[in-house]
């Protein structure tokens, strides 16, 4: 029996949950739910529920109303793929058994490049709009950062 790596599974956990509930429960299955169940579904999860919450978000600010809010329709759906993203590469990490002990993990590094690019993006739109979010956005930056380090760092003890 192969053993597990105990440095890698916390990363792949982390980042799977946190995806799951941010790219596909919140968006995927709130908006679907909106439409399948307009009248019972929870508000803020489905389309006008998001489109409230991040163009209110986003018109507290000048340019955050002038360069975001008009584009939300657009710029919506490609946050929802890009949030599904991350998760998407974890299943595939888990799938290729990258949580192994001397495995490499090129599945797991896209996972979390992929994470902090989407970071980054919500980050950048956040900041400028002046939110709440990008505090939250900052600290998920920075793990994602960190993240990346460490997966380089354990790559590289496997390599020797």
């Amino acid at each position: 029996m192969k053993k597990l790596s105990l440095y890698i599974i916390p990363i792949q956990l982390f980042l799977a949950a946190y995806w799951l509930k941010n790219g596909f429960l919140d968006k995927i299955v709130g908006i679907f739910l909106g439409i399948i169940h307009p009248k019972t579904a929870y508000y803020g999860l489905t389309w006008n529920g998001w489109h409230d919450h991040i163009v209110g978000h986003w018109d507290n600010s000048r340019i955050g109303h002038l360069f975001f809010t008009p584009f939300f329709n657009i710029l919506f759906p490609i946050i929802i793929i890009l949030q599904c993203l991350p998760f998407l590469l974890i299943i595939i990490s888990i799938i290729n058994k990258e949580s192994l002990i001397n495995k490499h993990r090129p599945w797991l590094i896209r996972a979390t490049i992929s994470s902090f690019v989407v970071t980054t993006i919500m980050l950048f739109s956040e900041t400028l709009s002046n939110t709440k979010d990008a505090e939250y956005l900052l600290h998920l930056f920075s793990i994602n950062m960190i993240l990346i380090i460490y997966i380089h760092f354990i790559e590289k003890i496997i390599e020797k």
